[in-house]
């Protein structure tokens, strides 16, 4: 026979509880535990109301056990503590926000990112070790390991500091971790709730440039006066979405409810990071593409750890910042609840590198570009971004090359060289970049690209070719090698150990595998074809072979990597791809599926995960990718053609039969009319 709440431990607890589905409180009668040796016991004082309460207590996330006591904002003061407590006596004011328990000995514990423990114990709702269900602080006293407790600061509010423990960690950690605490950073809160508002006053302590993204414009006042954000967007007004594009660092978005985030990807400048803290139910469309064009992260974040909730509370205390509130008695919290609900080619010029184009591949982009997929192709277009040559004339400024040298052009041939980006040696993310074909150059002309007789570049966009790296073999790299081995190294996966996976073993995969072992990582690779198995593990060295299809063989490689380079731009799930990934864990699109993604906000926040979009790599990045290519013997599996076998390359490709990339012999096939 089950123990009734009241009877699992000695000392018995008054609180309110849910008991079913309705999500309606009322009164319980229930027990607590003993006060151990290591515990701390304290009365509640008081006790926040948070937005996931209202989700628990009515399941709408599918995992509560009723009756539950809700409360993981809980302060209070100490009536007893354990014979072996050192940091805590009686009289004391304290603490406990969201976790009473986690193994103490997993990595994330060991990082003091307790939040992120497999064994992690919730302060309400779960199963503590002993087997016992966990009350929260809806109720009249607490009992918890002093590693969970927080010192209360003298001068931090009990009433109006209580939200902190939940509110206030969930945005002070992502501000942190993300890099945004830095004075002067331009960071955007969405929504101007529980969350959001105590987002602005963390951001605004640290010294940010903050920005309140709301749907109701009567909260502009509230917003620049009386939290003394800088500025304040109506997210349903298109103009001022509009005028926001490319202007923030960061993003913090509180909001639950569901909401496209495509316009908040765009306010982003790039590297920019858009931090998920508030938990919509239904998965976020989102588009690559709009993560990829401009090396934008998409992350969650959960709560902080012990050690930095603490930090939090005296950061608080030292700026003076609480939440701001509205007390009530405990018989009202059914109603609170209610109301929370509510809620071309060119002459050359003087800078100028001209050359004669030998070879260059055929990338998946050109395929889609002169399909129009993208909806962007102004016709004619002459496709053609991984060329190579040799030089056969140069400007009177030039410097860094001469007549007869070998050379390669990549994806752009022009940008502004004066912006952030730019200046930081990211020209692919430069608001004014000019792509190698079908774009506008400065002078207003048609760029056209290396399915072409000839070429011609400003210096800065041309490549000086390593003399061991073969020039047919090599050209793909000035896609499909920048486009792997940046991400890899952006995202401090290029250390030797890093277990990395790479999805899809194509144009993008394999070159991926090859920079990623070069690298010294154990790589995954993961394929919906089974018979690439053989070719992975033997041909490219990869260490493990998954096939994605296999449901045993994908739970098997749940935690274990350390980050993902997605290569594929067919549409297909990334929620098992999420899962596969450790605590931390990064997973990279650099294939750019048509149509949006489905993310599931729990998949990025339950492990500080994120999914990041990465396009190609800068002008010196490039080079650097070509003489580390030529230094450990990478080039692309190639299949080599001449200029009039294009279209049946073309069809061939979109049936992925190649392997893995062709390469047009231009020099020995193209003919002028």
């Amino acid at each position: 026979m089950a123990t009734s709440p009241e009877s699992e431990h000695p000392i018995k607890a008054y609180g309110y509880a849910a008991r079913d589905t309705s999500g309606s409180l009322s009164p319980l009668t229930f027990s607590r535990r003993a006060t151990g040796e290591k515990d701390v016991r304290f009365k509640v004082l008081y006790c926040g109301i948070c937005h996931s309460d209202l989700h628990f207590a009515k399941n709408e996330w599918g995992i509560t056990k009723y009756p539950v006591t809700p409360g993981h904002e809980i302060v209070g003061v100490v009536t007893e503590v354990g014979s072996k407590v050192e940091k805590f006596k009686i009289g004391d004011k304290v603490g406990v926000g969201c976790l009473v328990g986690s193994c103490r000995s997993c990595q994330g514990c060991a990082t003091d990112y307790e939040q992120y423990c497999p064994k992690q114990v919730a302060t309400y709702g779960m199963r503590n070790f002993d087997g016992t269900q966990t009350y929260g602080g809806y109720s009249d006293h607490m009992v918890s390991d002093e590693h969970f407790v927080l010192r209360w600061p003298v001068n931090l509010p009990l009433d109006s500091g209580a939200p902190l423990l939940c509110a206030g960690i969930t945005t002070y950690s992502p501000l942190r971790y993300f890099g945004l605490d830095k004075p002067g950073t331009k960071v955007g809160v969405v929504g101007l709730g529980g969350l959001g508002h105590v987002a602005v006053k963390m951001a605004k302590a640290f010294g940010a440039e903050v920005t309140v993204f709301s749907t109701t414009p009567a909260k502009e006042q509230e917003a620049i006066e009386g939290l003394k954000a800088d500025h304040f967007i109506n997210s349903k007004d298109e103009r001022q979405m509009q005028a926001a594009r490319g202007t923030l660092d960061g993003i913090i978005d509180t909001v639950s409810g569901t909401h496209p985030i495509a316009p908040l990807l765009n306010a982003l400048t790039p590297h920019g990071k858009l931090v998920l803290v508030g938990l919509p139910e239904k998965p976020l469309d989102v588009s690559a593409f709009s993560l990829i064009m401009g090396r934008k992260t998409l992350a969650g974040s959960s709560i902080g750890g012990i050690k930095e909730t603490q930090e939090m509370l005296d950061f608080a205390a030292k700026h003076g910042i609480t939440a701001d509130i509205e007390v009530i008695p405990i018989d009202y919290v059914n109603t609170a609840m209610e109301r929370l609900l509510k809620s071309d080619v060119r002459a050359t010029g003087e800078k100028d590198v001209r050359f004669k184009v030998l070879y260059c591949g055929i990338c998946h982009s050109d395929l889609h570009f002169v399909k129009n997929e993208w909806g962007i192709t102004k016709y004619p277009v002459t496709p053609g971004h991984e060329i190579v040559g040799v030089v056969t004339e140069v400007g009177s400024k030039v410097e860094k090359f001469k007549i007869g040298d070998k050379v390669g052009v990549g994806c752009m041939v022009g940008s502004c060289r004066s912006c952030q980006s730019c200046a930081s040696d990211y020209e692919q993310y430069c608001a004014k970049q000019v792509s190698t074909y079908g774009g506008r150059s400065f002078d207003g002309t048609q760029t056209y690209g290396g399915y072409s007789d000839h070429m011609v570049s400003d210096e800065h966009f041309v490549l000086r070719w390593p003399d061991n790296l073969p020039l047919d073999s090599g050209a793909p790299l000035l896609c499909a090698g920048i486009t792997t081995y940046s991400p890899l190294k952006y995202f401090g996966l290029d250390k030797p150990g890093t277990k990395v996976g790479v999805v899809g073993l194509g144009g993008l995969g394999h070159v991926a595998v090859k920079m990623a072992k070069a690298f010294g990582a154990e790589v995954t690779v993961f394929s919906t074809t089974p018979a690439k198995e053989q070719e992975a593990i033997e041909g490219l060295k990869a260490d493990h072979f998954i096939n994605s299809k296999d449901e045993n063989q994908m739970q098997a490689a749940r935690g274990t990597l350390d980050g993902i380079i997605d290569t594929v731009s067919a549409n297909h799930p990334i929620v098992p791809l999420l899962n596969t990934l450790t605590p931390h864990g990064k997973l990279v699109l650099v294939g750019a599926p048509e149509k949006p993604l489905e993310v599931a906000a729990f998949s990025l926040i339950m492990g500080r995960k994120l999914v990041a979009g990465s396009n190609i790599g800068g002008i010196k990045e490039t080079q650097e990718m070509l003489d580390f290519a030529a230094k450990h013997g990478i080039t692309a599996d190639i299949e080599v053609i001449p200029i009039d076998y294009v279209n049946t390359a073309m069809e061939r490709l979109l049936k992925s039969d190649v392997r893995y990339r062709f390469v047009i012999d231009v020099a020995n096939s193209i003919k002028a009319e």
